[in-house]
């Protein structure tokens, strides 16, 4: 009865409906939705990490992403390999859909954009110089000797600053990731140039696209501070920041190579030994395996009970540096080498969620990239972003192992909401 007092005394008083024993139900928490423009909403604690909660729940745009620039290859001498995206999108991620979503934020200062999308691999490679390598599917010419292969990861996001001109932000596994920054480029209508100041990367050869690498990894374990991305180690199987000349005569290293070692893990590196029988299985061409070892722990193994094929590890000076060459030559060096940006160079910060003191170990299947740039950075080839004037137009392309085929969409729309 006195429950039923208690409800009566409810409804006289209030007007309240009651439900004996009724359930408390949860809020419903937030969660992003699609929209059909990037939405910057406005906020005081900056989003800077790709974990921040704001990226949670922030709505974000989904992009349809269409082929652009398919069919082509690197025209240069010497260039091989780097159109993974030649086929556009039946080629992208093995022909599965990247699904691009973007999201942003802005402060009192500074412009945040997140990018997501699914890749089936990790190409960090770009240019790199392998002796004797692979012949190109889509693209004549010989291998033979040095060549540069390979093609990293990246995307372009340009925004249009009128008259003709792009403000173009270009993120790369390769060649800006390592270094915490995206690339910032402008193109004024005949194609991307760095803007001022010092970039990140410098390309590690002697002379042309043939003439071989100038510099090694030196051995010393490659770590830096990076804003805001944080400290880091380099994988030097695919990073050169530490370096020292390349020394050795690739020839005479192809050579012992081929009489010593081949038998075991065939002429191409590939395990496949001959004659039939003595195949070992043992690559001697992963990407980046001979660029993480130093000499001093590759002579410790070559000559060791662990290594089946001792005897035939020579036992000269002169043959071991020209031997270790050969294996760093089909590992691929590095075909660029890392630096400090400066000025206009080095406006666009990024944090991914690659993990880039293991390249192999990534193995995610989707990259998540944070942007960080100045909403006004005083510089003349950068667009000034004016949350008042709202919305600014862009492009975005991503490209999956290719340095010119890509998949995207254009004449997008970014769109600065209201402070509340």
């Amino acid at each position: 009865m006195k429950t039923l007092r208690t409800a009566l005394l409810c409804l006289l008083a209030t007007g309240c409906t009651y439900y004996e024993n009724e359930p408390v139900k949860a809020p419903v928490p937030e969660k992003s939705d699609p929209t059909t423009t990037l939405e910057a909403k406005y906020v005081t604690e900056a989003p800077n990490k790709v974990t921040s909660k704001y990226w949670k729940t922030a709505d974000y745009l989904p992009l349809t992403e269409q082929n652009q620039v398919t069919g082509q290859v690197q025209a240069a001498d010497g260039l091989f390999n780097m159109s993974g995206t030649f086929g556009g999108l039946t080629s992208f991620g093995k022909g599965k859909d990247p699904d691009v979503r973007l999201q942003a934020a802005y402060t009192d200062d500074s412009l945040y954009v997140l990018v997501v999308w699914k890749d089936t691999t990790a190409d960090a490679s770009h240019s790199n110089w392998i002796y004797d390598g692979p012949t190109d599917p889509n693209k004549a010419g010989s291998t033979s000797g040095w060549t540069s292969q390979r093609a990293s990861d990246n995307f372009l996001l340009s925004f249009d600053m009128g008259s003709g001109k792009r403000d173009v932000w270009n993120w790369s596994l390769a060649l800006s990731e390592p270094m915490g920054y995206a690339i910032d480029m402008i193109d004024n209508g005949s194609g991307a140039t760095n803007d001022a100041g010092t970039v990140m990367y410098v390309r590690n050869a002697v002379s042309d696209n043939r003439g071989g690498p100038q510099y090694e990894w030196n051995d010393a374990q490659q770590q830096l501070t990076r804003k805001p991305a944080g400290s880091t180690i380099l994988d030097p199987g695919y990073f050169l920041l530490n370096k020292k000349t390349f020394t050795g005569d690739i020839v005479a290293g192809e050579a012992y190579y081929q009489l010593e070692c081949a038998p075991c893990h065939g002429p191409t590196g590939n395990g496949e030994g001959t004659p039939s029988g003595y195949e070992t299985g043992i690559r001697v061409n992963e990407p980046g395996q001979f660029n993480r070892w130093t000499r001093a722990a590759l002579d410790e193994f070559g000559p060791g009970p662990n290594h089946e094929g001792s005897v035939h590890y020579p036992a000269g000076e002169t043959d071991r540096v020209n031997l270790f060459a050969r294996l760093r030559a089909f590992s691929g060096i590095p075909g660029y080498y890392l630096q400090n940006p400066s000025g206009s160079s080095a406006d666009i910060h990024a944090v991914s969620s690659v993990v880039i003191a293991n390249i192999p170990h990534y193995n995610s299947k989707k990259y998540t990239v944070l942007l960080v740039r100045a909403l006004n950075t005083s510089q003349t080839d950068d667009i000034t972003l004016n949350p008042a004037t709202v919305t600014y137009s862009f492009n975005f392309s991503v490209r999956d192992n290719d340095l010119i085929n890509q998949v995207g969409s254009n004449n997008q729309t970014l769109t600065f909401k209201p402070k509340p």
